[in-house]
């Protein structure tokens, strides 16, 4: 069946928040290089261009510019992709949009590869001693509720802080054209594609965008990567429409003390290239996703694991292959949600002739999931995916394929979706939230996913280290009229933030100590921001 129609909102213009007060303007940003820096005394907030972001990104500013009395506005890059390269080669001169799509359904998920030490995706490069130690005893208690305990008291370190400034939870909207039935949106907003069928017999076409890498799987941490790889891999486990841990190919995941754990596989399945699938092809891609010289995104997912290092290159010691099927993990201390991670793409298999070149490899990726590469990666154009007449696990694809069409802008593909050119989309516009549950009626999704939005303010910036900084991020922050902009702009698919995580995830609070720091309050913020200046004029 097709995705029932949710509550229906109201249209209203998002001019009426980029004006949120008669003193502010409505300046829409500069473009490209030079549109201003913090040491130009203009707070900017840099964003992608092809992502529908302009809208609220121009409240925002506004929100900030009216409040405190300053210089704000944003500041567009083209792509995702070039906005991608300027924060990971850490040439961004002003605040920058950031948010997390989880990849396993837990609150740790949020934290540690974002604002841990030296994580991956910590790229405002955030360092608190205290808060990395409460990561690490979540990870060591001895059950989930305990381990929520420990991350509720990183949580409040970050309200503190302020190493990004959280928005707003966002909802997965979306709907389907009139060529398909069955779809359905999963817990972390992505497509079910595996499950939509198609009557003329014909792939299913799906939004997508560039990825920013080869499609390797520890070195892609994007949502445009990410749902190839998913697509093109199976690993120990999945997760299905709830969250919930699904076997794939795991028969058995089990320890007697939470910190040795006894892994094994299901015999007789194989890469797409006739390779076997064994407990050796887990090991040794681990292995390569943690080497240090490999340099791979997601190496931190690896920490836990005896051996790991982050300052040398070092095997996981931890990890020893029994037999074909089985294999065991080592980690450093107990950790009791380990489990939990292992449906992640960071722990996906890679058939032996990966290593030969992986650069090449991830050009044309071998896997061993529902689907097979159907051609060459049409760079900047799709990628297309065929069903893999071998795979046997839980994702049993309903369709002949998947083309995965990279758009400029979620205004052309929705435009695609009206006119059934696109099958399947995610991403409705801004300039669509008050129209498209009417346009697609039961076609439209409008459902909460675990995605958390936010800005990030890199930790070096003039203005933004120490004490000042931490006034001049929580005066930001405050200055923000969330209730305004999610009300106006996104019209019932937003709910203002009152943590960094999500309310889909078990163990959630909108009651943690320092949550304050997230609610508009004018009087505070131009307090907070007086009290900066008096350290350094702004």
């Amino acid at each position: 069946m097709k995705i029932r129609k949710l509550s229906a909102v109201a249209a209203v213009t998002a001019a009426s928040v980029l004006a949120l007060s008669a003193c502010g303007s409505d300046d829409n940003g500069g473009s490209g290089e030079g549109s201003g820096s913090t040491s130009d005394n203009v707070f900017t907030i840099a964003y992608n261009a092809d992502g529908g972001h302009q809208a609220w990104v121009d409240a925002t500013a506004n929100s900030i510019k009216n409040t405190l009395g300053i210089n704000a506005e944003g500041k567009p890059y083209a792509t995702f992709a070039e906005l991608r390269t300027d924060v990971t080669e850490r040439k961004m001169t002003g605040a920058f949009r950031t948010g997390w799509q989880a990849d396993y359904p837990s609150l740790y998920n949020f934290l540690g590869p974002l604002y841990g030490t030296g994580a991956g995706s910590n790229d405002g490069e955030y360092s608190n001693p205290e808060f990395d130690d409460l990561l690490t005893q979540g990870q060591g208690a001895a059950s989930v509720d305990e381990a929520n305990g420990f991350f509720d008291q990183a949580q409040e370190i970050l309200l503190a802080d302020l190493p990004a400034i959280p928005l707003w939870y966002a909802n997965v909207t979306g709907g389907s054209s009139e060529a398909v039935d069955n779809v359905a949106f999963g817990w972390n907003s992505v497509p079910l594609y595996y499950a939509v069928t198609k009557e003329d017999g014909t792939p299913v076409r799906a939004n997508g965008t560039e990825p920013q890498n080869p499609l390797v799987p520890t070195n892609t941490n994007e949502v445009g990567g990410g749902r190839i790889i998913d697509a093109l891999f199976q690993g120990l486990m999945s997760y299905d429409e709830s969250g919930a841990p699904v076997n794939e190919l795991a028969e058995s995941v089990t320890s007697d003390d939470q910190q040795t754990w006894t892994i094994k596989i299901k015999g007789g399945t194989t890469f797409t290239n006739g390779e076997a699938v064994t407990a050796k092809s887990f090991v040794d891609a681990w292995n390569y996703g943690a080497l240090l010289s490999n340099a791979q995104l997601s190496s931190y997912f690896f920490e836990g694991i005896e051996g790991y290092s982050a300052e040398a290159d070092s095997p996981l010691t931890g990890l020893a292959v029994v037999d074909d099927t089985t294999f065991t993990v080592k980690l450093n201390q107990p950790e009791a949600d380990f489990p939990l991670r292992l449906g992640y793409s960071a722990y996906l298999p890679l058939p032996s002739v990966a290593y030969a070149d992986m650069a090449a490899f991830g050009e044309a990726p071998i896997g061993n999931g529902p689907y097979m590469m159907n051609g060459a990666w049409r760079h900047n154009e799709a990628v297309d995916l065929t069903v893999n007449p071998d795979y046997s696990g839980p994702r049993t694809p309903a369709n002949t394929g998947v083309s995965f069409v990279f758009y400029d802008s979620f205004d052309s593909a929705y435009n695609d979706l009206l006119a059934n050119n696109l099958d399947v989309f995610d991403g409705i516009p801004d300039s669509a939230f008050g129209t498209f549950q009417d346009d697609l009626g039961d076609r439209a999704v409008n459902q909460p996913a675990a995605i958390f939005q936010s800005f990030t303010i890199a930790q070096n910036l003039e203005h933004f280290e120490g004490e000042e900084g931490k006034l001049r991020r929580q005066a930001i922050s405050m200055a923000i009229d969330r209730e305004a902009i999610t009300d106006t702009i996104f019209e019932g698919t937003r709910t203002p933030a009152a943590d960094f995580t999500s309310p889909v995830i078990d163990g959630w609070s909108d009651t943690l100590a320092g949550v304050d720091a997230l609610v508009y309050n004018p009087e505070k913020a131009k307090e907070l921001w007086a009290q900066a200046d008096e350290i350094s004029q702004w």
